[in-house]
C-alpha cells in the first residue's frame, strides 16, 4: 500500500520533470510518458514511446533526458526503468500492463464472462428507474466497458475519481475491473441525489474504504472538501443541454487545476449542430474533447436516446472554468422543459 508521503514525493517529481523539460502537457504528460514505459514491459525505442504518448520525438527526448538526470530511466536498447524508476512507478499506482482493443470500443472477451454475470446481478436488484430524473439504466456490459476504457486511458490506477450521478452503477463496475486486474481500486466518490441509489450503492460498497457514496443534489454547490481534489470525473447527465452544462460544471470544479486531468461524459447522440453546441460548451469550460465514440453506451429501454449514447473523453486545459457556479434554479430534466 502506498503512503501519502511517497505519493506526494511522486507528484513533486512529476512537476519538477515537467518544469525542467518545459512540457506544455505538465505533470500529467510526464505521468503518461512513465506509464507507457511501464506498460512496454521491455526497453522501448524513443520513436515508439513518442507515438504512444502522443508527443513529438524532440519533446519526448527532453522528458527522457530529465528522467535520466534523476536516475529514473536508462537506455538499454531502448528506454527502461532503473530500480529507482520502478519504485516511482509503484508510487504512481502502476501495477498492470494489460492492454485492450483500441481504437474501437474495448472488447469484453471470454475472461469477462464472470464479471458480466456479477455485474448483471448488481443491475438486477438496483432500484427501478426514476423517469423524472431522466434515469435510464445502462446495461451491465456498458458499465464494465466504461471501466475498461477508463483503465486503458490511465483513469483508474492510482487515481482519485468522482462520479456525478450513478444509476448505471459504474462505480461498482470500476471496482470489479480493478479486482479482476489485481490493481488497487481508485479512490472513488459518488454523488447521487436519489436516496434509493445512495442506499443501494452504500450497501454494495460496504467494506471498501476507498469508496464513498454521498447524497447530494448537483443543483447545490459541491461540498467544499471535494473542490479541486480529483484526477478524473465521470458523468452521464440528464438528456438536456442544461443538465449537461450543470453536471460537467460540477465535474470541472472537482478536478485538480492541472493540465490533462480527465473527464468522461456519456451523452445522447446529437445532430451536427447539436454536437457543435456540446463541444463549444465543453471548450468554454476548459475541457478539450480528445475522443468521441458514438453508440458506446447501450441502455435498457431508453427510447429518448434510441437506446444508445456516445462517450466523450476530455482532458483539462490550463483554463478550467465551470459554466455554472453556485446554486442552480433553472430547468434541468426533460420534464422541466
Amino acid at each position: 500500500m502506498k503512503g501519502a508521503s511517497s505519493q506526494a514525493h511522486a507528484s513533486d517529481l512529476l512537476c519538477s520533470v515537467a518544469l525542467d523539460a518545459q512540457l506544455s502537457e505538465g505533470p500529467e504528460g510526464v505521468r503518461r510518458f512513465l506509464r507507457c514505459v511501464y506498460r512496454a514491459s521491455r526497453p522501448i525505442p524513443i520513436g515508439d514511446l513518442a507515438r504512444s504518448c502522443q508527443l513529438p520525438v524532440p519533446v519526448a527526448a527532453a522528458v527522457r533526458g530529465e528522467l535520466e538526470k534523476r536516475n529514473l530511466v536508462e537506455r538499454r536498447g531502448g528506454i527502461a526503468f532503473t530500480e529507482k524508476g520502478k519504485a516511482l512507478a509503484f508510487d504512481l499506482g502502476f501495477s498492470s500492463i494489460r492492454r485492450f482493443t483500441r481504437p474501437a470500443y474495448p472488447e469484453l472477451g471470454e475472461e469477462f464472462r464472470v464479471l458480466i454475470r456479477r455485474m448483471e446481478l448488481f443491475c438486477q436488484y438496483r432500484p427501478r428507474v426514476a423517469v423524472e430524473l431522466d434515469q435510464s439504466h445502462a446495461t451491465a456490459e456498458t458499465a464494465l466497458r466504461r471501466a475498461v476504457y477508463m483503465f486503458e486511458q490511465d483513469a483508474i490506477e492510482g487515481r482519485n475519481v468522482i462520479i456525478l450521478g450513478d444509476d448505471d452503477l459504474t462505480s461498482l463496475a470500476i471496482r470489479l475491473v480493478a479486482e479482476h486486474l489485481e490493481i488497487d481500486s481508485p479512490g472513488l466518490v459518488v454523488l447521487e441525489c436519489d436516496t434509493r441509489l445512495v442506499d443501494y450503492l452504500t450497501e454494495a460498497c460496504e467494506g471498501d474504504s476507498g469508496c464513498t457514496v454521498l447524497k447530494h443534489d448537483l443543483r447545490e454547490n459541491l461540498p467544499h472538501d471535494l473542490l479541486g481534489r480529483f484526477d478524473v470525473f465521470l458523468t452521464d447527465p440528464p438528456y438536456t443541454i442544461e443538465g449537461l452544462k450543470l453536471f460537467v460544471s460540477r465535474g470541472v470544479e472537482a478536478l485538480q487545476p492541472v493540465v490533462r486531468k480527465q473527464g468522461f461524459l456519456c451523452f445522447g447522440n446529437r445532430t451536427p449542430s447539436g454536437m457543435s453546441l456540446v463541444v463549444r460548451i465543453l471548450a468554454e469550460m476548459g475541457l478539450a474533447p480528445i475522443e468521441i465514440l458514438p453508440n458506446f453506451n447501450t441502455y435498457v429501454g431508453a427510447q429518448v436516446l434510441a437506446g444508445v449514447s456516445q462517450m466523450i473523453h476530455t482532458v483539462s486545459t490550463s483554463e478550467l472554468l465551470p459554466g455554472i457556479s453556485g446554486h442552480y434554479a433553472g430547468p434541468l430534466y426533460t420534464a422541466d422543459r
